[in-house]
């Protein structure tokens, strides 16, 4: 039996989230922001796009295209609200499903379909119970295929709100007018040596001599691109979490600075981020980096220990004696910091020192306060009097599947 791989991608999620939640924003050009005083849009709505405005643009380059955006600061507690519940209203219609971002997911509907009447009507209920669920200004386009590569595809050039099933008889089509920038696994950088290379398209790939091919990307690239440019994929769904590698959380200041006690204040915040997010994941690492960048000077540095810790005191001790050693001579604009090495907390020896156990614990009673009444209820008292980065949502969000 061929397979059949459905693709669900929600439309410009978070500026829809925001016009569902407040209907005085629907309808209207809107682009979300991190924070206040952000000066670049992460998101932006469908009518918005229309005037150009794309995520990444700064403000000044929206005033051009698009002078009456209305700038709204991010709220990613809702937004990973509405993921639990997108992941969750899916789950219903297969029970193989890969969670591919916050707003995209692979269902293999090969055993489902019939079901429901057929793919087609299948997808047309999922979309219902998309604005049923999550409200009638949220939308989600569907792409359906016999792999996942061209289930992608279809989805990323279907109308909004639109499903396109691709067959044997019109993938080569979508082959033919598919960007780079909606094949997956072909990302930015890989699309600017193939541009150099004189290749604008999926169908000059296979045109292109194997031999400068190999020359340029080697031998496992040079056969993934042609099986690419063929609409070839024989990828499994992932329908589990896979482990992250490393925990990370970055941040950029609103403006440069030299004092210190921001910075390690910053750090701090952070590393308290990272850390809670390790404890949520039942995780613990045993590298820890940090990383600075200002006034186009950047560095990094990590150190290795023996023991794995998710403990954020001492992460930051780490980390801030590390930048201490830097001596750093320059305005700081961004910092960063990640844990790295990760084991899975039950793999490891409980502790064995008292100091240890009671440390233990008290991070389970900060962090149930923390998740019960609010993020940073409690914190660090180098925060005290400093503006608190909130969390975000990312891939590793740990989403629970359920009613």
């Amino acid at each position: 039996m061929a397979r059949l791989i459905l693709h669900v991608d929600l439309n410009s999620f978070f500026a829809s989230v925001e016009q569902q939640l407040n209907p005085q924003l629907r309808g209207l050009p809107i682009g979300i922001i991190k924070e206040k005083g952000r000066s670049c849009v992460i998101a932006c709505s469908n009518e918005a796009k229309i005037f150009g405005v794309k995520t990444g643009m700064s403000l000044q380059e929206i005033r051009l295209v698009c002078p009456q955006l209305i700038l709204v600061p991010a709220r990613f507690a809702e937004y990973g609200r509405m993921t639990r519940i997108f992941i969750n209203l899916c789950s219903r219609f297969s029970d193989e499903m890969e969670i591919f971002s916050l707003d995209e997911v692979f269902l293999d509907i090969t055993h489902t379909a019939a079901w429901f009447g057929g793919p087609l009507i299948l997808a047309k209920k999922l979309q219902l119970e998309v604005q049923k669920k999550m409200g009638e200004w949220i939308g989600c386009s569907i792409g359906i295929a016999e792999n996942k590569l061209l289930a992608k595809m279809a989805s990323g050039v279907a109308p909004k709100r639109g499903i396109l099933i691709i067959t044997e008889a019109n993938k080569q089509a979508l082959l033919n007018r598919v960007p780079f920038t909606e094949v997956c696994g072909i990302g930015w950088h890989l699309t600017k040596r193939l541009n150099a290379l004189g290749i604008n398209s999926l169908p000059q790939i296979l045109t292109f001599p194997e031999d400068q091919l190999k020359l340029c990307f080697g031998p496992y690239w040079s056969d993934r691109l042609k099986q690419m440019a063929r609409g070839k994929d024989d990828s499994l769904l992932v329908t589990v979490f896979p482990q992250p590698k490393s925990v990370s959380r970055t941040f950029t200041l609103f403006q440069d600075t030299r004092e210190l006690q921001l910075i390690k204040a910053t750090l701090r915040n952070l590393v308290e981020e990272a850390c809670a997010k390790l404890r949520r994941l039942g995780l613990a690492g045993r590298q820890f980096g940090v990383a600075v960048r200002g006034q186009r000077h950047t560095r990094a540095d990590f150190v290795t220990r023996k023991a794995c810790t998710d403990c954020g005191s001492r992460v930051f001790s780490e980390l801030y004696t590390i930048y201490n050693h830097w001596h750093w001579p320059y305005s700081v604009r961004f910092l960063g910091v990640w844990v790295g090495l990760l084991t899975r907390k039950d793999c490891l020896p409980e502790p064995l020192f008292s100091a240890d156990k009671k440390q233990e614990k008290l991070w389970q009673t900060v962090d149930l306060i923390n998740q019960t009444h609010g993020s940073y209820m409690i914190y660090p008292g180098t925060l005290i009097n400093q503006s608190i980065s909130r969390p975000e949502i990312n891939g590793f969000t740990k989403l629970t599947i359920g009613s």
